[in-house]
């Protein structure tokens, strides 16, 4: 099997999961659905882990920068 890669928004992705959802399909075509189902709600999981992910390094980072200006301001008002 040949795989291809193509650049697609976490709208497209969802798009076209959602899409399989309601299309007329015969019997032989089931299982490649099913599979490409399979496939792109993995990928929109992986998508969403890393979009948390990231979201929660951003909060560390911002409540690390806001620990070191209160200790920054705290020590400035010692001074």
């Amino acid at each position: 099997m040949d795989l291809f890669s193509i650049d697609l928004s976490v709208g497209d992705i969802n798009l076209l999961r959602h899409s399989l959802d309601s299309i007329t399909i015969s019997g032989k075509d089931a299982k490649t659905v099913a599979t490409l189902q399979h496939k792109l709600e993995h990928e929109l999981a992986q998508i969403k882990h890393m979009q948390s992910q990231a979201e929660a390094q951003k909060a560390a980072e911002l409540e690390r920068a806001v620990k070191a200006e209160a200790r920054r301001a705290a020590k400035a008002t010692q001074d």
